[in-house]
């Protein structure tokens, strides 16, 4: 039996973090190229805006390759896991979903806090690269529409503005679904009487 078919839930991470790593290097791509606009702009052209929306563009960069490097480390360190550790990781990802276990809570609670800290230090520093991708991305954001506002006639920055505007319902809207049975439940029946389709 393979490692995917014992334990779904962790090889369901270890393949997210693996995806996020590709993602997060595709957007500092894309950073990179859009950063191209505005970082060789002569010294009369480099207006404070200007200025300013390079150091989001140089953050959201340098946010997303920290981001795809912590997304492959922490695929790897996934993979590392021995037997019994996935076994664990497993059990805890489905515990979830099922009553506590009284002893572990127990031996939790009992935990030196320096020892509470370090482990809540660690499993963040693995799981941290989504909301570094998601900050990454609204400094460019941020910083295209510094740009836009100021390299650009007002009728532009006002047409962006609005294509953002029109945008942000559905970012939330992802975030939105959480995880409460009842609301995921919810989607999972709207998407299924899609299909697929509008």
């Amino acid at each position: 039996m393979s490692n995917e078919t014992r334990y779904p839930n962790v090889a369901s991470v270890e393949k997210g973090f693996a995806i996020l790593g590709f993602a997060a290097t595709f957007v500092a791509a894309i950073q990179a190229q859009v950063m191209t606009i505005s970082i060789n702009a002569s010294r009369p052209e480099q207006t404070p805006g200007v200025c300013l929306a390079n150091a989001l563009f140089v953050g959201g960069l340098v946010l997303d390759l920290v981001a795809s490097f912590l997304a492959f480390l922490t695929a790897r360190w996934l993979q590392r896991l021995s037997e019994e550790e996935r076994s664990e990781l497993e059990r805890t990802f489905s515990a979830r979903s099922t009553p506590k276990d009284e002893k572990k809570q127990l031996a939790i609670e009992e935990m030196r806090f320096t020892d509470r800290i370090t482990h809540f230090w660690c499993s963040l520093s693995l799981f941290i690269p989504m909301p570094l991708v998601v900050l990454g991305v609204m400094c460019m954001a941020l910083g295209l529409q510094i740009y836009i506002w100021t390299r650009h006639k007002l009728v532009v920055g006002i047409l962006v503005s609005l294509a953002y505007l029109a945008l942000v319902p559905f970012v939330v809207g992802v975030f939105f679904i959480g995880s409460g049975k009842k609301r995921r439940m919810g989607v999972i029946h709207e998407l299924g009487k899609r299909q697929g389709d509008w």
